[in-house]
């Protein structure tokens, strides 16, 4: 039993919720003016909703990877085999209708269709990133397109919409830049298997744009996105007036994305001059890093987000 239900979490990928959550509270934060709210059904459903689809996405990517993972990630593929192929293949199925149907429940009861739509356009790219004969994660550039769209800018779309019909520019803005933000990071875990993905034909962004560009795109994504999302960010806590008490709130992102964007420029400086296998070793090496940059940023960004939601009702 207790192996079981280790294999059941390790398919599910439960190491990554902690970067999850700010991607379900940023949204909220930014749209909320009380907390009633958060008192209600409706959008404690959703939020289960959400991480049923990140349980889809994980659980398809493991099966999918299965024979490729026990060479590289055998813990993944031990486990899938463990529980068996055709037990995950189920699990999947079930997964997904039950995301769809709660969905469409929620959608009926607010009255908010585009909800449904979301669910089931984040199913179908969910699948599509890792299943042939489509398999998006094997094509070059639209591999970053649909994790883009899958991870970040598509559930912060759902968890606004789950709170307000009519969302604001500035809402749409910060989930594409922050969404191009951590992309700029996870390119640099992406450029980890380059060697792997290369050896196994799996067309990845980097193995399209090769080692050395693939950094560079990661570095100028991850800047471009800071930017915005400290410009959107700003916008928002001037609303009213600006004040000095709100502006320092926008320190801990700062500080969060001048260390990432500093990592990666210096990964970016390193292997320039580098031939290829001592640039591998240098881009795996400092790859460990990648979970602590996306945890970093994404809860300075969760701080942050929850101080305006915090000021707004206090009106300072």
């Amino acid at each position: 039993m207790r192996r079981f239900l280790l294999y059941m979490l390790r398919i599910r990928r439960v190491e990554f919720r902690i970067a999850e959550i700010p991607i379900i509270a940023i949204p909220l934060f930014l749209l909320l003016r009380d907390t009633a709210p958060l008192k209600s059904f409706y959008l404690w459903e959703g939020v289960f909703i959400f991480f049923l689809l990140f349980a889809f996405g994980d659980m398809i990517n493991c099966l999918a990877d299965r024979d490729l993972d026990a060479v590289y990630k055998p813990h993944l593929s031990e486990a899938v085999y463990g529980l068996g192929v055709r037990f995950v293949t189920v699990q999947i199925v079930a997964t997904a209708l039950f995301a769809l149907a709660l969905s469409i429940h929620l959608s009926w009861v607010l009255n908010r269709w585009i909800l449904a739509a979301l669910v089931a356009i984040g199913l179908l790219l969910g699948a599509a990133y890792s299943v042939k004969p489509v398999q998006l994660k094997a094509r070059g550039l639209a591999q970053l397109v649909c994790l883009w769209l899958i991870i970040f800018v598509g559930p912060m779309l759902f968890m606004a919409y789950l709170v307000n019909a009519d969302l604001a520019l500035t809402v749409l803005v910060f989930a594409a830049a922050y969404g191009a933000l951590q992309m700029g990071i996870i390119l640099v875990n992406t450029a980890e298997d380059y060697p792997e993905d290369l050896e196994a034909g799996i067309t990845t962004s980097v193995v399209a744009l090769g080692l050395r560009r693939g950094i560079e795109l990661a570095f100028w994504l991850a800047g471009v996105g800071a930017v915005a999302v400290l410009i959107t960010l700003m916008v928002m806590l001037s609303e009213g007036g600006i004040r000095l008490v709100r502006l320092t709130l926008l320190l801990p992102p700062l500080a969060a994305c001048f260390y990432v964007l500093q990592s990666i420029a210096r990964l970016r400086r390193s292997i320039k001059d580098k031939n290829l296998p001592d640039s591998i070793q240098t881009v795996k090496r400092t790859a460990k890093a990648v979970p602590l940059w996306v945890t970093v940023v994404a809860w300075s960004m969760f701080g942050a987000t929850f101080m305006i939601f915090y000021l707004n009702r206090l009106k300072v």
